[in-house]
């Protein structure tokens, strides 16, 4: 296989991965109520620590629309996993904030999402987990420059 071919095969597998895991990620989480969306979300929320995020800041990061964004903190709202709040400083922003719950029930589920995440990459060496991290890293460099 030549270069150009294994680059449309890797992207070709990029789609296939997504879509498997989004499956298998709902799957998993649905038995406690929550989807892998739901959970990207709360991860990307709590990747700002103790200063709530905007839901735009959100959506940017997170590669999606503020609408989308919006449905799904919604949601969570109603589980009682985040509040949506107006900004103190712009009554247009809003905060989204973690709550209690949301800590507590991942907290309580960290040890069997880390087997969950261990056994994706089960059969992978260190140094194969690196390259395609390292790979993965470049790859969405490229991507926010397009």
């Amino acid at each position: 296989m030549d270069l150009l071919e294994k680059e449309k095969f890797i992207f070709g597998s990029l789609f296939l991965i997504a879509n498997r895991l989004q499956v298998i990620g709902d799957q998993y989480m649905g038995r406690d109520g929550m989807t892998t969306k739901q959970w990207f979300l709360t991860a990307m929320i709590s990747q700002f620590g103790d200063n709530p995020p905007s839901l735009s800041e959100v959506a940017e990061i997170m590669g999606s629309s503020r609408q989308n964004v919006k449905q799904l903190a919604l949601k969570l709202e109603e589980k009682e996993f985040l509040k949506i709040q107006k900004d103190e400083q712009d009554s247009r922003a809003l905060r989204l904030v973690l709550t209690d719950k949301s800590r507590e029930f991942w907290q309580e589920r960290e040890e069997k999402d880390n087997q969950f995440v261990r056994n994706l990459f089960e059969g992978l060496s260190r140094e194969e987990i690196s390259i395609m991290s390292e790979g993965l890293r470049k790859l969405i460099k490229n991507i926010e420059k397009l």
